[in-house]
């Protein structure tokens, strides 16, 4: 027979075990952030990774923040030269990385209200269908942040 304590901690340990189930679930993780601050009056820029879980296509289609202003940015090469442009949405296929980094994808922070700060930056990465991913990224060239999954 069970005793009033004994069922109480069951019950717990049966929600724990479906709340953390629930949260490995995350349809894009953000993970590896990279803030580097612009010097002055340039736009800074951030590296990372995401990462899809999800079965169906994505796209990252914003990046928001209430410190700055935020744009996606890739390079191609056109005419032997290599030109950065903003795009409105990077695709994310199915069990694939998207990778920001120099060179390639990145993002471009314009107007950062805490320059002169050691603030970290206030991101939300907005999806076309997952759920929206907030975090923070500590200014530095050598920090990466720590992974972020939200279902």
């Amino acid at each position: 027979m069970f005793h009033p304590p004994t069922l109480g901690r069951l019950w717990v340990g049966a929600m724990a075990v479906l709340v953390l189930s629930v949260s490995a679930r995350a349809d894009i993780i953000v993970h590896d952030l990279e803030f580097r601050a612009g010097i002055g009056a340039r736009p800074g820029i951030i590296f990372g990774r995401l990462t899809s879980q999800s079965a169906t296509p994505d796209r990252l289609i914003g990046v928001e923040s209430p410190d700055a202003r935020i744009e996606m940015h890739t390079h191609e090469m056109r005419d032997n030269i290599m030109r950065m442009r903003r795009v409105e949405a990077f695709s994310l296929s199915p069990g694939t990385d998207l990778v920001l980094e120099s060179g390639g994808h990145h993002l471009m922070v314009f107007d950062f209200v805490h320059q002169a700060h050691k603030t970290p930056l206030r991101v939300t990465f907005r999806f076309e269908n997952a759920p929206a991913v907030t975090t923070e990224i500590a200014r530095g060239a050598g920090h990466k942040a720590e992974h972020h999954k939200h279902p």
